[in-house]
């Protein structure tokens, strides 16, 4: 067997299932088969692993292209057509510029108005229903008074047993049994016994010393006194006997404060419980209500404490607030023309303040309103009247122009502006701009 077959026959050993791989390089010239002396196939090789019956791996090396890819040229040509375009399109909007915009522009300040007007209107409403409600307030009292101290006072009564009548003189004294002194406060003079009945008579009198110790029960004085056959007694206790003291009354003043209090909260209420039955657009109206106020003392009555209960009834009325102020628009409408003539228009919102309110008629919800309103009215400058002013200042002067303009019945004050180094007016009124300008205050 020669040498060329010993190396073909190698890879059919190694395995009869994979299909040869693709030469990748050329094959060896002769000269270098004459360089090496002995065949390739002849080297030893390590052993291979011995393959699984039914089982077959294949090991596929990586494909390399040896045809490069060529890339993707970019347009670059297409930039010159554009770049040519955008320099037209610069050129055409830079000529025809001048030509579309004005050469000069007119600011006008419209005049403006302000009125106030006071006006007396009728409303139909809904009648909410009436509320009642009461409430109680206690307050110290503030009074201060100072009481001296103050004697007993009572009587007493004499018994004759003579057959004559006797005098007892004013100022006779009496002992009672704490001690404290009695003095009749007139002279008695007693009658004659007539048996089996005594003389008798009876006078009033007072402990000497001032206080609640000249309080004494009835019969502490019960002894035989002053003459013959006489006996006194005091068959009534005596009061009003009181020591000094300082107390606290009530004034004006206290039932005045818990009245304040009384009615703030009350009203308070009242009004919550009526916005309570108000519907969204609607208005209030409720008058002020009326309280009814008791007090459980006087002013001057000793007390440390006075109640003060209130009651209120009030009763509303529920009207739409839209039709007031379209009322009261019409009202100012009528009022600015008459004062500024025509072309003034309303500007914002109307300002409707109620000065007071009246019901007319609860049951069926007629109120009468008094109202002040306050509007603002702009002259309104129309696009005719825009367009007039533009043939009317073709080709003045600025100065010229200011002066016609403040001619002008509805225009307040103008400013001009030229484009470029125009000092007069364009001759073509639609190169002339006028902007109406709107001040509020």
């Amino acid at each position: 067997m020669s040498k060329s077959s010993a190396v073909e026959e190698v890879p059919a050993m190694e395995s009869t299932n994979e299909p040869p791989p693709e030469q990748s390089e050329p094959a060896l010239t002769t000269g270098q088969e004459a360089a090496q002396p002995e065949p390739t196939a002849l080297v030893p090789t390590p052993r291979e692993p011995d393959v699984v019956e039914g089982e077959v791996i294949v090991i596929e090396p990586p494909k390399i292209s040896a045809v490069p890819t060529p890339q993707k040229q970019k347009p670059y040509w297409l930039l010159i057509p554009f770049t040519i375009f955008g320099c037209l399109a610069f050129a055409a909007v830079s000529s025809l510029l001048p030509l579309l915009t004005p050469s000069a522009t007119i600011t006008i300040i419209a005049v403006e108005r302000s009125i106030t007007t006071t006006a007396t209107i009728q409303v139909s409403g809904r009648a909410l229903l009436p509320l009642t409600l009461m409430q109680s307030v206690s307050v110290s009292t503030t009074g201060k008074r100072h009481q001296d101290a103050i004697r007993a006072v009572g009587t007493i009564t004499f018994y004759n047993g003579l057959f004559t009548s006797q005098t007892i003189a004013k100022g006779t004294i009496f002992i009672a049994s704490n001690g404290v002194r009695i003095i009749t406060d007139q002279a008695a003079i007693i009658p004659a016994a007539n048996p089996p009945i005594f003389g008798q008579t009876t006078v009033s009198a007072h402990a000497i010393i001032a206080g609640s110790q000249g309080n004494i029960p009835a019969y502490d004085i019960n002894k035989a006194c002053c003459a013959t056959s006489v006996l006194a007694k005091n068959t009534e206790a005596f009061t009003g006997g009181q020591n000094a003291r300082d107390y606290l009354v009530v004034t004006k003043a206290d039932i005045d404060a818990a009245t304040t209090t009384i009615t703030a909260s009350l009203t308070r209420s009242e009004q919550a419980a009526l916005l309570a039955q108000v519907n969204p657009g609607e208005e209030l109206i409720a008058p002020p209500c009326k309280p009814i106020i008791a007090a459980d003392h006087k002013p001057g009555d000793e007390a440390t404490v006075v109640t003060v209960t209130g009651s209120e009834t009030c009763e509303g009325i529920a009207y739409d607030a839209h039709n007031v102020y379209a009322n009261a628009m019409q009202l100012t409408t009528s009022d600015a023309a008459n004062r500024f003539g025509t072309g003034y228009s309303p500007i914002g919102d109307l300002q409707v303040h109620v000065l007071h309110a009246t019901i007319t008629d609860h049951t069926k919800g007629i109120a009468t309103l008094a109202l002040k309103i306050d509007a603002t009215y702009i002259y309104q400058i129309s696009p005719g009247e825009k367009e007039k002013l533009s043939e009317l200042l073709a080709g003045k002067t600025k100065q010229q122009a200011i002066n016609a303009l403040s001619q002008f019945p509805g225009i307040q004050a103008a400013s001009i502006q030229f484009s470029g180094s125009n000092t007069t007016l364009p001759d073509d009124p639609n190169k002339i701009q006028i902007i109406v300008v709107y001040q509020t205050s």
